[in-house]
């Protein structure tokens, strides 16, 4: 089993926090701070609206550029870091727990089939997140009462549906136009995603799904060209890199961390 140092380097929310969320306003980028990075995961959601200045950002072997009104989600897992920060960079940073963010929602913004860079947004849409983040700052400024913490959870929530419907109008053309090949083969990377660790074969995957396995196999093979079981693989491959490249941990530690006890 592998020690704590060796893993990938995990920022959890409770370490900084017992609210259940972070907000911070982003300016101020020093020359270190610009050149450095620091690729880690993190146990909650990360929403960066950035309002001037660009930066790059690699999420999960993807490498996206930022500019203004740019706005990447960072979901629980990735493993992700900013590097080339412009000193005139400012914007918002907010960490949310997952626990505070509802399971439809969460469905749009962690869905694995569609391609998510970040969202470009226009600037009347821009200034309404903003307008939402600069209340919940002001917000906690106020002694903590019932009520200030009442308000404050209200707008989170408020700014999360906000982002998430912007996701959503994104993926709605592509959902609208997919084929029951296509809509098959979107559950299963979503539950792949979530249960690679303890669901190895294809039949498990179809059962899971209430599908045959033949029918299945052959569904995900029309939408991508690939068999359920090249996915599969592809899945373990690829939180396997992110161990060997970004932690310390030996094939057996990893062999041991994916599900494979043998």
């Amino acid at each position: 089993m592998q020690s704590k140092q060796d893993l990938i380097p995990v920022h959890r929310l409770e370490e900084s926090t017992d609210e259940g969320f972070e907000l911070e306003r982003l300016s101020a980028f020093g020359k270190e701070d610009a050149e450095s990075i620091v690729l880690h995961r993190d146990d909650r959601y990360i929403f960066i609206l950035l309002e001037t200045g660009k930066c790059r950002m690699t999420n999960d072997f993807e490498i996206y550029t930022l500019e203004a009104n740019r706005a990447p989600c960072v979901f629980p897992g990735a493993v992700h870091g900013f590097y080339e920060i412009d000193e005139a960079v400012t914007g918002w940073f907010m960490a949310l727990d997952p626990g505070l963010v509802p399971e439809t929602f969460r469905t749009v913004l962690e869905d694995p089939f569609l391609s998510r860079p970040p969202l470009a947004i226009d600037s009347e849409g821009m200034a309404e997140l903003v307008s939402c983040l600069e209340l919940i700052h002001h917000l906690q400024q106020r002694s903590s009462t019932t009520y200030t913490r009442h308000a404050i959870h209200s707008l989170l929530g408020t700014f999360t549906a906000m982002v998430t419907g912007l996701y959503a109008d994104r993926q709605e053309g592509a959902v609208g136009t997919m084929t029951r090949a296509q809509q098959i083969t979107r559950e299963f990377r979503r539950l792949l995603a979530a249960k690679f660790k303890t669901l190895k074969s294809p039949g498990e995957y179809a059962g899971a799904l209430h599908l045959s396995a033949s029918y299945f196999n052959e569904a995900v093979k029309q939408a991508t060209e690939f068999n359920v079981g090249y996915w599969i693989q592809k899945q373990i491959e690829l939180e396997a890199k992110r161990l060997l490249y970004y932690g310390k941990c030996s094939v057996k530690e990893i062999a041991h961390e994916l599900g494979y006890h043998g």
